[in-house]
Order: structure tokens, then sequence, then C-alpha cells
């Protein structure tokens, strides 16, 4: 007979309280009783808060200048004639955002992206189809294959908007496209990087502080580390002990679970750490969070772009391609430590373009932060100009 240990009951307990709680979370965001009504395809609620917080900013900017109701479809979920039913009974459908082009986040052999919908089914939608804020997020080493080539053409020729995050992302679904469908490819930054413009007064003001947050990201291994992880943990543990020398309290952030896996590094080089676990956080608890941190040090996007939209200053850890393509995006690859690149000399890059940037430049660093963030809304503001064409055409108003 198997043993049922406190452990495992506790455990059963916690997933079933959060699977409640996701319900009720995600049931309040569709907004059922308003007229206008949208879908939108998305991460609502998932163990990974960056998908969380996008999903809702995604929302809550639609909100803000199309006043409507949600049908919220899980993205990982299949799609049926039910699915496409419900889809045709809105005024249009939003897909994003997220980095949803990559082929192994819900891994399918129907479309080759995160949302496996048919070209079939993708016809059978008579709404607008919009692709808002979405990122190429193919790691190093992945290539596109012919199956999401071929969806990606059927999906570009249906959608009426295609906004993707970053410029990185735009270049290289361009290159993936037919001439003619090249133009209909614009930049809509990831909405995140927007949060104070979203949220305003619902979020209180920036507050100082001498907290630092470190965020690593663990999924895919291989892929983001190769046969350096020990190395590069190691040195990013260092990196948190110099700063924390300079009397900064130092916070490890776990978006995901498999985050934690920082941990033992940090206890090897002595780093005196608070941890705080977000993976299944709600916005509001996210948005606190990086609103008493000084600095936040991170891995993952969402690691950087969620403190960017809170005005919190940023040191983007790279080993992919999208962390850098956000910062050439507002300006600031200074901001860039390329983890790939000499890992022995990782602690004193971290360090240092923290130095540069959080000490001797901090008022400078916050400057170009708003800059870049009102650089941002003002591109986001002439599309969705475009969008409410759309949705109001579609309403016959």
């Amino acid at each position: 007979m198997r043993q049922i240990t406190p452990r495992k009951i506790y455990n059963k307990i916690k997933w079933m309280t959060i699977r409640v709680y996701g319900k009720v979370y995600v049931q309040k965001e569709s907004y059922t009783g308003i007229s206008l009504k949208l879908s939108h395809v998305t991460y609502p609620y998932v163990g990974n808060v960056g998908d969380t917080v996008l999903s809702q900013c995604v929302r809550r900017y639609f909100n803000k200048y199309v006043h409507t109701g949600w049908n919220i479809i899980f993205i990982s979920k299949p799609v049926t004639k039910k699915t496409i039913q419900k889809i045709n009974k809105t005024n249009a459908l939003i897909i994003g955002g997220g980095g949803l082009f990559l082929p192994d986040t819900n891994e399918n052999g129907i479309s080759g992206w995160q949302w496996s919908i048919c070209k079939e089914q993708l016809q059978n939608i008579t709404v607008p189809v919009l692709l808002y804020s979405v990122g190429y997020n193919y790691f190093k080493g992945q290539e596109p294959s012919e199956l999401f080539i071929d969806n990606l053409v059927a999906l570009c020729e249906k959608a009426v908007f295609i906004g993707l995050r970053n410029m990185g992302s735009v270049s290289a679904v361009e290159n993936l496209l037919p001439e003619e469908l090249k133009e209909k490819v614009v930049y809509q930054p990831c909405t995140t990087t927007l949060i104070r413009k979203i949220y305003g007064d619902k979020i209180k003001p920036k507050t100082a502080s001498n907290k630092v947050a470190i965020n690593m990201a663990f999924d895919r291994s291989e892929r983001r580390f190769g046969d350096k992880k020990r190395t590069i943990c190691a040195e990013v543990a260092k990196a948190a002990k110099a700063i924390e020398n300079k009397g900064y309290e130092i916070v490890v952030v776990l978006h995901a679970t498999s985050d934690n896996e920082i941990v033992p590094y940090m206890d090897s080089e002595g780093v005196q750490y608070s941890a705080c676990d977000l993976t299944h956080a709600f916005p509001m608890k996210v948005y606190e969070f990086y609103n008493a941190m000084h600095c936040a040090i991170g891995m993952r996007g969402h690691a950087q772009m969620i403190p960017f939209g809170l005005n919190c200053g940023i040191i983007s850890l790279g080993t992919h391609d999208k962390m850098k393509w956000f910062l050439e995006d507002i300006d600031a690859v200074d901001w860039y430590v390329d983890l790939m690149k000499s890992p022995s000399t990782i602690a004193d890059r971290i360090f240092d373009v923290f130095e540069l940037t959080q000490i001797r430049e901090k008022e400078k660093t916050h400057r170009r932060l708003l800059e870049a963030q009102e650089k941002l809304y003002k591109i986001s503001m002439v599309n969705m100009n475009t969008i409410q064409q759309i949705i109001r055409g579609r309403r016959g108003l």
C-alpha cells in the first residue's frame, strides 16, 4: 500500500487551492456582462508568473481603450469546433502576447507553434484576428520546421494586425514570410513594459530601496547554458555577494518553480538572501514585489520587462536572443550581460554594470528608463488607434 505522508497531503491541498483560485481568477477576468466582447488566446494563469502578468496586461490595456468583456481561451487546450464557434460570437480574436512562436512549449504536430490550431480551423474564424505582442522565441540551435512556416504564413494571411514584441522577432518572422506579407508585420512592445501607463494610480509610486532581485531560469538548461551551467551559476552568485557587500539586500525571486536551482550556488558563496516565490502569484502581488526593489537582475524576459514597466532598474542576463532584442529596442544594450561569453568573467561584468548604472549613474539610468518607456507607449498608442478602427469597423460604428 502506498504511504500517504503529511508532505503529500500538504502538496495535494496546495495544488487544489491553486487550481481553485486560478479558476476564480480567470472567471473574474472574463467580464462576461459587457456587450462588446473579444476573444483572447493566452496563458491566463499558469506556473510562470510572467505569462500571468502579461495576459492581464493585454486585457487591461485593451479595456482602457476598448471597453470590453472577454472570452478567455487557454492556449494549451485543444482547439475544437466549439472553440471556433465561441470565437465567432465575439467581435475579434486577440492572440498573445508572449513568446508563442516556439515549438517545444505545448509541442504539437498541428501548427508547429504554441496554439495548436490547424489552417482549416483558422479559416473558419469569421472575426478579425489580431496577433498582439507575440515573440519569436526559438533558442539557439532550434530551426523552424516546414510545418511551422506553412502555418505561420497561413496565420499572417488571416491576421488583420500582426504586432511582434521586439524588432528581433519582426526580422525573424519577416525572413520566413513571402514578400507580400512582410509589410503587415509591425513592432508592438510587450504590454508589461507599460504597466504604470496601463494601471495608473492603482499601483503605488516607486519607493527608494536597497533591495536587489535576482532571477535565473533553468527550464531547457542545456539550451540555456550548454555545458557551462555550474560555472555560470557560481559566477552569478559571486556577483550577488559582491553587490551584497556594497550594502544591498539580495532577494532571489522565482517566476517559475525551477528557478530555485540557483539557491545552492547562493549558499555556496555565502550570500545572505531572502527568497520570494511568485510562481502562482496574481499580478498585483508581483507589482508590489518589484515596486520594493532598487534593481532586478534577471534571466527571464518578464523578470526584466515587468520591473522595467514599474520603473525599477534592470540588468539583463542573456542566454537567449530575446533579452538583447528588448534592450536593443530601448537603446540600452549597456544593461546587458552575455552569460555565454567568457563565463569566468561573469561576476565581474555583472558587478561592473550594476555599479555603473545603479550607483554611479543612478539618476541618468532612471531618466533613460522613463524616456524608453514613453517611446514604447507612443508606439503602442499608434497601434491601438489602428486596432480601435478594426474593432469599430467590425461593429459597424
